[in-house]
């Protein structure tokens, strides 16, 4: 018998999706105080395994373990160690990280059995980013791993706005952390951590970032939403002929001219809104980037989310020539790759062209996908070409 409370499900469980939802899980008949661990059994009494627990929450039950083996806060710290130790010290897989790269993802929530938790490592940073109430009495024993493990790093906590209100964690007080450099496939990024998106840097773009230099040479390339300039920079290094970096956010602008000059790359940055830009001056260009940020946080905005995906690839398509290249992404968990491509192919008919896919890629190996958990692979960055 589990020492943990016991969650009863209102469904027989077949899977092993690791999230249960407010309307799939019965009342416990005792008080369970938010972020607990549970021990979860199904509507038959079957066990399921351990998991978080927050009724508050949306998402009301996050699986760690399954089966009837005992699980224990202790135990969370083991689950960091070996998804940091897959990254760093799996040959076999050919990731590479720790050596010449100093940005990328140490621990990816559900992707390594982590509801809840993000870890990146950021140049001398190590950036948390919490999901999930149950996580948080864990946080103090992570820290003191992760300190431990990387002597002399700097340690930061994020916590968003979304996350505060669906989950009901607390405000901290970490505030705000000086900015440093890492160092990505060569070049060298100024950032700050915790700050903007995500965790301060995109690094689940890196070997995107990559593929574009090999795709790019004499073309003029247009990179919208271009946050840091990771693609601009990349294009310049693959030989573009001409880069125009474009983004809403003045301060965005100003960290890309910051990245160009610490790297000694030319590229011109406007700061603009990627729709007029498009308009005004796509058909300048023979390849486009288009790398918007979050635009469907779930079910319930998803055709408006939807109709702001479609607008911009429509006036990318309409612009691009035959040959034109097109890299168009979405960081959306909540829009599958198949409906991404239905709104591609969408806009590539109202704009009266033919397209053929080159690749669909996501995230880089340090992002893995828990296959049953299809939300892990939230990034889709689809490389294609105007046919005619």
């Amino acid at each position: 018998m589990s020492p943990l409370p016991t969650v009863k499900l209102r469904v027989r469980v077949t899977g092993r999706h690791p999230r249960f939802f407010k309307k799939q899980v019965q009342k416990p008949e005792v008080s369970i105080a938010p972020g607990s661990l549970v021990f979860v059994l199904d509507k038959l009494g079957r066990s399921v395994g351990t998991g978080f627990y927050n009724p508050r929450s949306t998402i009301t039950v996050r699986m760690l373990t399954r089966g009837k083996a005992p699980f224990a806060r202790s135990d969370i710290v083991g689950l960091v160690r070996e998804a940091i130790d897959f990254r760093e010290r799996s040959p076999g897989f050919g990731l590479g990280l720790g050596k010449d790269e100093t940005a990328y993802r140490l621990v990816h929530a559900e992707g390594d059995g982590l509801p809840g938790l993000i870890v990146d490592r950021l140049g001398d940073c190590l950036v948390a980013q919490v999901f999930a109430l149950g996580i948080v009495p864990s946080l103090e024993d992570i820290g003191h791993f992760l300190l431990g493990r990387y002597k002399g790093a700097r340690l930061v906590l994020r916590v968003d706005a979304d996350a505060r209100r669906l989950e009901g964690i607390r405000e901290s007080e970490t505030g705000r952390v000086a900015g440093g450099e890492l160092v990505e496939d060569g070049l060298r990024y100024i950032y700050t951590p915790g700050e903007g998106h995500k965790t301060g840097f995109f690094c689940d773009q890196r070997e995107n970032r990559k593929r574009l230099r090999a795709l790019v040479r004499g073309r003029r390339v247009l990179d919208l939403c271009c946050n840091g300039g990771g693609f601009a920079m990349q294009a310049l290094r693959g030989g573009a002929k001409r880069v125009l970096a474009v983004d809403l956010d003045e301060e965005v602008t100003a960290l890309a001219q910051q990245n160009l000059a610490l790297n000694e790359l030319r590229a011109t940055v406007e700061h603009a809104d990627a729709f007029d830009v498009l308009r005004d001056q796509g058909k300048d260009f023979d390849a486009i980037v288009l790398d918007p940020p979050k635009w469907i946080h779930g079910e319930s905005d998803y055709e408006t989310g939807a109709q702001r995906y479609l607008a911009p690839n429509r006036l990318a398509f309409e612009a691009l020539p035959k040959g034109g290249l097109l890299l168009t992404c979405s960081c959306s968990g909540s829009l599958s790759e198949e409906r991404f491509l239905a709104i591609l192919r969408d806009a590539a008919a109202r704009a009266d062209k033919d397209v053929r896919i080159l690749e669909v890629r996501g995230a880089g190996p340090d992002h893995p996908v828990a296959l049953e958990c299809p939300e892990t692979r939230y990034l889709k960055a689809v490389f294609c070409m105007v046919r005619a």
